[in-house]
């Protein structure tokens, strides 16, 4: 009985050991992380996805144009109908939005145009097909070198682990945004700007939006929040490291090969 309580409090030890290791990584970082600047100095300013699903779309283009203006040294607004277009012919499947892998595989294959050549439209039109500017202008952007990087793949069945997250602000510290899927409120209830944390049982599946910066706030569940760019709103808001801990489905940010 003595070396059965004696292993587990060997077992909590470690446990405790570990997740104040994994955890170790985000607190050494800088306070704050801000990506916004940058976004405005290329003129990419929150875009609004109306009536139609499209937040991961909208998500995973503002992740693509930001990689994209890394490689050119210059901000471009990007189509995110060729995104949802693309992603379709990857999944044999004409549907509006999806998941960020699907979208990944469309641009690999694929490319992205620019918006002007494929406006984003009021309406889905499952017929709707890129023409040949489109289409020719969309594979210069495969070879500027882009590549995927995912910290969390998709599970709503989980948040985050202590390493997740600290590899979340991390990334943003470095200075990319990440492309997030979350369970998302039935009823969402903002406080200045803040997303408000409620239970399990409040939450469906789901909202992607694009997680542009972090801000350590003791006041906040978690310990902070981060920054977040919602196509729902159209704005720029916040989510406490909490619910982001408690309700994330999955993390991709997208890079420049090395």
């Amino acid at each position: 009985m003595i070396q059965l309580r004696n292993s587990r409090l060997l077992v909590l030890t470690l446990s405790l050991l570990l997740g104040w290791s994994a955890g170790a990584g985000a607190s050494e970082l800088p306070a704050k992380a801000d990506l916004r600047p940058v976004l405005k100095t290329w003129d990419l300013g929150p875009r609004r996805q109306g009536s139609r699903p499209t937040c991961s779309v909208f998500t995973f283009t503002g992740g693509l144009e930001f990689a994209l203006g890394k490689a050119r040294k210059k901000g471009a607004r990007l189509s995110v109908d060729y995104v949802n277009w693309a992603a379709n012919q990857e999944r044999k499947q004409a549907r509006d939005g999806g998941f960020f892998s699907d979208m990944w595989k469309g641009f690999a294959r694929h490319g992205v145009c620019a918006e002007d050549e494929m406006p984003y439209g009021r309406k889905f039109d499952a017929e709707r097909n890129p023409d040949e500017k489109a289409a020719a202008s969309a594979g210069e952007t495969m070879a500027l070198g882009l590549s995927e990087h995912w910290l969390k793949k998709w599970n709503p069945k989980t948040g985050l682990s202590a390493d997740e997250f600290a590899s979340i602000k991390q990334t943003l510290n470095s200075g990319w945004p990440v492309c997030g899927g979350f369970r998302w409120p039935k009823e969402a209830a903002w406080k200045d700007g803040v997303l408000q944390t409620c239970g399990a049982e409040d939450v469906f599946d789901g909202h992607s939006v694009l997680l542009v910066g972090y801000h350590d706030d003791p006041a906040q569940p978690g310990g902070g929040v981060f920054l977040i760019r919602d196509s729902g709103s159209g704005e720029d808001r916040a989510m406490p490291y909490g619910y982001a801990q408690s309700f994330m489905n999955d993390a991709l940010w997208i890079g420049l090969a090395e």
